[in-house]
């Protein structure tokens, strides 16, 4: 994978999810995405938009069956932690706590020339949120995916999901949840 397809990288090498998005977030001096207050400093920095973002991350990524329950602690735990990982240091391999799958957030350069050397490896789930990030990856006729719901909203195949963009007026609770059940349903 060429480093040239991406401005930006958060989160574990290993992940179970990959987002893409693309544009990247104005970020704070000597930001760390794994710092305790990383959400905060970026939110804080960014406003309500990147605030939706990383939420509708987080509930994508809470394993947790009702998300909501105990006013959403859960996922609001894993938002405020979302590019941390607890890892075994002998295998270097992330604890896949109980609670959420890892994800990691690419940033996706535009004019990206070289489309073929795109390669979306099966053993992560590969999120391409909104059009212009689809386009960027060389997703260019989203007919060859299979809906996952009857206004289309969400296409996939294999492990990659074209999905509208992180903001909750295209990415509804309803969608959230229909993500969440395709993913914990085909473990990759």
């Amino acid at each position: 994978m060429s480093s040239g397809l991406y401005s930006h990288i958060w989160g574990p090498m290993n992940p179970d999810i990959i987002f893409y998005l693309p544009t990247p977030p104005e970020l704070p001096a000597h930001w760390q995405a794994t710092h305790p207050d990383a959400i905060t400093q970026l939110v804080t920095l960014n406003g309500n938009h990147w605030r939706k973002i990383v939420t509708i991350m987080a509930k994508i990524c809470c394993l947790e069956h009702d998300i909501n329950a105990n006013k959403g602690i859960n996922w609001k735990q894993i938002r405020d932690q979302l590019f941390n990982e607890h890892h075994n240091p002998q295998t270097g391999k992330h604890i896949n706590t109980p609670s959420r799958l890892h994800c990691q957030l690419r940033i996706v350069n535009p004019n990206i020339e070289h489309h073929d050397e795109v390669v979306f490896l099966p053993e992560f789930w590969h999120i391409l949120c909104g059009k212009e990030a689809q386009q960027r990856m060389g997703i260019s006729d989203p007919r060859q995916y299979t809906s996952l719901d009857e206004k289309q909203k969400i296409q996939h195949q294999h492990t990659v999901l074209l999905t509208p963009y992180l903001d909750y007026r295209q990415y509804a609770n309803a969608l959230i949840e229909l993500t969440r059940q395709h993913i914990t349903l085909s473990k990759v």
